[in-house]
């Protein structure tokens, strides 16, 4: 996934969390600032360091990331997003 895409897909996430940010490419990923004003930045893991594939660094911290499931997760909980009711799809047949 190219830093354009990883920008992308982090934007589309943050809307749906309803958070105000506004994830850049820069530094050699995607920046953004949480809403307590924390500096976020999500790099891509170097090929050494599989099965780590991103790193999310916030000050004094860095977490890996396995999967974009589990960047998602720790995205979310990083910028404090409400988790809410868990919502579901259903596919059905349409009534006859």
């Amino acid at each position: 996934m190219t830093p354009p895409e990883l920008r992308d897909l982090l934007a589309d996430a943050l809307a749906l969390w309803e958070i105000e940010a506004r994830p850049r490419v820069a530094e050699g990923g995607v920046v953004l600032t949480s809403p307590d004003g924390a500096v976020l930045r999500v790099v891509a893991a170097a090929p050494g360091e599989h099965p780590v594939r991103w790193w999310l660094e916030r000050p004094g911290q860095r977490r890996p990331c396995t999967s974009v499931l589990g960047l998602l997760r720790s995205l979310r909980n990083a910028v404090g997003a409400e988790t809410g009711a868990v919502r579901r799809l259903t596919v059905a047949r349409p009534d006859p």
